[in-house]
């Protein structure tokens, strides 16, 4: 659904006395509340989580000499243990604090060093040891383009009424529903637990789930009754 469409559901649901035709642009009361409440709604909800839909990838080679390389424009931030130099097949370890920086820079340690170490500093990936050479590294990241438009561009945020949300459309409305009954000062304890037990249900299964296999040995067999052979976890 794009941005008019669900915000006039929204509206619908919580009874307003007006629907309007229009949100961006529109500077009547009740388009301006449920456009912040949408616009809150999308931007904590694609912060709070890493929902696959904004999990992206990045690749880049470093230049003889160079020890700082541009993030992707539409990074927002790294996931965790996902930084690896692909040339040498090693993790790259970080993200090291300011302080670890400060020890790494000033000690001993020098390009003979087999690990390398990152650190994001002015929006920039930061190595250590400066490279010598052309090596390829490469990095997953959540995306900062949690709307896109009509001919299916990223975007930080609502732009135009034909815009659609990356995320979950049925979670954004029930999300946005709450916070523009709070805004009003209308109950919205129900409409906010419905919402939150809603983000549960899709944070179980987003991005699908490990399946652990048990080991069987001789002093505990899987075949025991209630046992599980598998669990999906």
């Amino acid at each position: 659904m794009t941005l008019l469409t669900t915000a006039q559901n929204i509206l619908k649901e919580t009874k307003s006395a007006t629907i309007p035709t229009t949100i961006i642009g529109n500077i009547e009361d009740t388009a301006v509340q449920v456009l912040q409440a949408l616009t809150v709604s999308i931007t904590n909800l694609a912060r709070t989580y890493e929902w696959q839909q904004l999990q992206k990838e990045h690749t880049f080679a470093t230049v003889a000499s160079t020890q700082t390389y541009s993030l992707p424009t539409d990074f927002d931030r790294l996931i965790n243990n996902t930084f690896w130099n692909s040339s040498t097949m090693m993790k790259v370890i970080g993200a090291i604090s300011p302080q670890e920086w400060r020890v790494l820079t000033n000690s001993t340690a020098n390009n003979s060093t087999i690990a390398d170490y990152y650190r994001l500093r002015a929006n920039l990936i930061t190595l250590f040891p400066t490279p010598s050479g052309v090596e390829n590294f490469i990095l997953e990241y959540i995306s900062s383009y949690i709307v896109e438009s009509s001919g299916g561009s990223g975007q930080t945020g609502w732009e135009a009424d034909t815009d659609v949300p990356v995320l979950d459309e049925y979670l954004l409305r029930l999300d946005a529903t709450w916070r523009l009954l709070k805004m009003q000062g209308r109950p919205y304890g129900e409409e906010q637990k419905d919402a939150d037990l809603a983000i549960a249900e899709r944070l179980a299964v987003n991005g699908s789930k490990k399946t652990i296999v048990h080991v069987d040995n001789s002093s505990f067999r899987t075949n025991r009754i209630g046992y599980p052979t598998t669990v999906v976890g």
